[in-house]
């Protein structure tokens, strides 16, 4: 867990409310030793990267920080293509640690966090860790399956146990609630996940190869060269086929690799400087010369 070295680094200094909340973020490698028959894949691994973060905020922040989270949750997993989520919410469990009222401050928060959002949730009775009430999101992919991912736990236990402090408004010295989030949760997880919402048809921005290049000879490569260098300049992820085979063996290869975007070169695109562009999702895009390539890139 990274959890402890950003406590250490929070008692680093002597930190004032007027400071709070601090919000730190890592990627950190962890690592579980699963049994063999547990192992599946991506999703369940024994070494694994947690997009790793923690905020520190005074009892009266928790519920803006949480929502904050959530805002920010919705936004990423909306962009990997994410719309449909169940979200619970884990009340105190039966051992717990920390008193009555932090446990009513930080539950209350919670729920008016989902509230403001908008959000319908499942609330599980118990089902929060020991240290404190948590959120889970779960995603649905294209198929209607449900996957674990981001979670949001609030944690009475670690500023406790490291004996964490901050300078209140009045002088004295109190505890900052803690809060752990996680958006992608196992990001070697997620990407399975993202494999398997996607049956690795990725969408453009996302696909490892953006566009490959199908020269008809070999004396097309010089020109698909520079054609390839190009487009790396303007920041895409292109690669040449350099199988010598037959353009309808390459066009083939593409489309089973799932290559969303294929550029035909022959002597008509040399002799114009231009490309053959195809879709996998439109198929023939016609005859475009490099800016209109990148323009269509660019907003596809």
């Amino acid at each position: 867990m990274n959890c402890p070295f950003h406590v250490l680094t929070y008692k680093h200094q002597l930190h004032s409310y007027r400071e709070l909340p601090l919000r730190w973020a890592e990627l950190g490698t962890v690592y579980r030793y699963e049994r063999s028959g547990s192992l599946h894949g991506l999703m369940r691994v024994r070494g694994f990267t947690q997009d790793d973060a923690h905020i520190f905020c005074l009892p009266d922040q928790i519920a803006e920080e949480i929502l904050g989270v959530l805002n920010l949750t919705e936004q990423i997993l909306s962009d990997f293509g994410f719309k449909e989520y169940e979200v619970n919410l884990s009340t105190r469990p039966e051992k717990s640690v920390g008193t009555d009222h932090v446990w009513e401050l930080a539950t209350t928060a919670l729920e008016q966090a989902l509230n403001t959002k908008g959000w319908n949730y499942i609330v599980d009775e118990g089902g929060g860790a020991f240290y404190g009430p948590k959120i889970d999101i779960k995603i649905k992919d294209a198929i209607g399956r449900l996957w674990q991912c981001s979670t949001i736990q609030v944690d009475f236990n670690l500023p406790e146990r490291f004996n964490m402090e901050y300078i209140a408004s009045d002088g004295s010295r109190q505890q900052p609630i803690m809060i752990h989030r996680a958006i992608f949760g196992s990001l070697e997880r997620f990407f399975g996940i993202l494999i398997e919402n996607y049956a690795g048809d990725f969408p453009l921005w996302l696909a490892p190869v953006q566009l490959r290049i199908l020269p008809v000879s070999d004396d097309c490569r010089e020109y698909a060269k520079s054609v390839e260098k190009d487009l790396k300049k303007s920041g895409f992820r292109v690669e040449i086929d350099s199988s010598g085979e037959r353009l309808g063996k390459q066009i083939r290869m593409a489309e089973l690799e799932k290559i969303p975007v294929f550029a035909i070169i022959g002597k008509k695109e040399i002799e114009s400087t231009t490309v053959s562009v195809r879709s996998r999702k439109t198929g023939d895009l016609g005859i475009l010369n490099l800016a209109e390539l990148v323009n269509y890139l660019q907003t596809a």
